[in-house]
C-alpha cells in the first residue's frame, strides 16, 4: 500500500480511537504505529543502498522490488500476536489497545493490498522470511533482482 494511502487510513482510524477514549496519546501512539511502522523499509534500504537521502530513489527502489533481502522487522505478525496478548493478559489499556489497533490496521491494510504481489501470505511472519533467508524472490511476485 502506497504511503499517502497508509496516512490517510491511519490519520482517519486514530482520530476514532481519540474520539472514542478522549486521548490525545491513543490517537497519537496509534498513528504513529500504523503510519511510522514502514520505518523498517527505510532500514532494508539502508542496509542496499547505504546512506542516502535521494527519496525519489528510496521510493523507486521499494516500488519496483528492487530488494535482494528483505527483513521489514516490524510487519510481523509473531510481533502482533505478543502485543495482543500482553494486552489480555496483562489487562493492558487504551493506550497499549490504541498501539495494537495502529499496527493491525496496516498489517490489514498490507495484506488485503498487496496480495498481488505475494507469492504467499506468510510474507508477513518474520519467523518464515528468516527461514528463507529473507530472500525477496521466495516472496513477491514480480521481485526485480540485481
Amino acid at each position: 500500500m502506497k504511503p499517502h494511502y497508509h496516512f490517510i487510513a491511519t490519520l482517519a482510524i486514530s482520530g476514532i480511537l481519540y474520539g472514542y477514549y478522549r486521548c490525545l496519546s491513543c490517537g497519537v501512539i496509534s498513528f504513529i504505529a500504523g503510519f511510522l511502522i514502514d520505518i523498517d523499509h527505510v532500514i532494508d534500504y539502508y542496509l542496499h543502498q547505504g546512506i542516502n537521502l535521494n527519496l525519489r530513489r528510496f521510493l523507486r527502489f521499494c516500488y519496483e522490488h528492487q530488494f535482494e533481502y528483505l527483513s521489514v522487522i516490524f510487519h510481523s505478525f509473531e510481533l502482533l500476536i505478543l502485543l495482543w496478548g500482553a494486552i489480555a493478559v496483562l489487562k493492558l489499556g487504551p493506550f497499549w489497545i490504541s498501539l495494537a489497533i495502529g499496527m493491525s490496521q496496516h498489517m490489514l491494510f498490507d495484506l488485503v493490498l498487496n496480495a498481488k504481489e505475494l507469492k504467499t501470505h506468510y510474507f508477513y511472519f518474520f519467523s518464515i522470511r528468516a527461514l528463507k533467508g529473507f530472500r525477496v524472490k521466495e516472496f513477491l511476485a514480480r521481485a526485480k533482482l540485481k
